[in-house]
């Protein structure tokens, strides 16, 4: 049982770093994009993109504890491995949720930002600055 612990919490540092290297990465492109102006929904695609890694960071640990609570079925640490499992699940859930609606709010926000087919603004000829071949009603006067 202690070497699946193990082999499983060494998996779980690998997916841990390797989270910290994306975000890392994730980081440093905001730290470069400070000194321009702000891309559109990048709030929105900050927030979303760290809901995704909560949510696979807690699928790992529900994965995690569901494993061991199936290990420790006929022992002592039975009913607290379960209840683990069960509060991993839940959390797992609750932030399932949390990304649908940061996801709703991204796309919504990209709706937005998407450039419409029909013009603002129409330009009607009123009155043109060239001259005409006609006479106006001051010139025919004095003629």
């Amino acid at each position: 049982m202690s070497h699946a612990r193990t082999a499983l919490a060494s998996l779980a540092g690998l997916a841990l770093s390797v989270g910290m290297v994306t975000g890392a990465a994730t980081l440093s492109s905001a730290d470069e994009a400070r000194g321009k102006e702000k891309a559109p929904c990048s709030q929105e695609q900050k927030q979303y993109d760290k809901a995704v890694d909560k949510y696979e960071r807690l699928h790992a640990k529900f994965a995690e504890e569901k494993q061991e609570a199936a290990e420790a079925e006929g022992t002592d640490d039975e009913s607290a491995e379960k209840r683990e499992a069960r509060k991993a699940k839940k959390a797992k859930k609750a932030q399932a949720k949390r990304v649908e609606k940061k996801q709703a709010k991204l796309e919504k926000c990209q709706a937005e930002q998407e450039p419409t087919e029909e013009p603002t603004e129409t330009t009607e000829p009123s009155e043109t600055s060239e001259p005409t071949e006609e006479p106006t009603a001051s010139e025919s006067a004095e003629a």
